[in-house]
């Protein structure tokens, strides 16, 4: 595969993902898009890439499979057959450690239907953790819209408010 096909088939599968995800918001419906296999399949892949550990519970905490499911549910016929097979043939695998570690190695130059899955699914992981709760909360510890007048982390004295500081906030029809 030459790099404008890569770069051709990776900017596709994006935009097919993001038309997905965008109709998928836009709808209210529940549903199921993966079969119990899949679903089974999906947790083992989600739990490899993005682990519980002491922070969070991981991709399987956040519920990541819920949203892919959801996002494929809506998505275009292409993107869909792409993740049934993906899912499918991963679900093949004898030793998934060792299937799944064969795709990883070919990330950056897939050349396979196998290894251009393993793209779609790293990012698909990836994008519903660091936007759910779990991962913005637990993993990445991000507290909102705060205002820290003395960070903890930086312990110059130039570095600190002024005593009796308070930030002027501007007002709606100034910003």
């Amino acid at each position: 595969m030459t790099n404008e096909s890569r770069r051709s088939f990776l900017m596709t599968a994006v935009a097919l993902w993001q038309a997905a995800s965008i109709r998928a918001q836009q709808q209210k419906q529940r549903g199921r898009f993966l079969n119990p296999q899949q679903h089974q399949v999906l947790l083992r892949l989600m739990d490899r890439l993005i682990p519980a550990d002491e922070r969070s519970g991981g991709a399987v905490g956040a519920k990541v499979d819920e949203y892919i499911d959801f996002v494929l549910l809506h998505a275009d016929p292409p993107l869909q057959a792409a993740w049934r097979n993906g899912l499918d043939s991963y679900g093949r695998a004898t030793d998934l450690d060792t299937f799944l570690n064969k795709q990883a190695r070919a990330e950056f130059s897939p050349a396979t239907e196998d290894e251009r899955f393993f793209v779609l699914l790293k990012a698909a992981v990836t994008e519903g953790f660091y936007t759910s709760e779990e991962g913005i909360s637990k993993e990445l510890g991000y507290q909102g819209m705060t205002f820290d007048m003395d960070p903890s982390g930086c312990t110059h004295a130039d570095h600190k408010a002024p005593a009796g500081y308070k930030p002027l906030l501007r007002s709606a029809e100034k910003a």
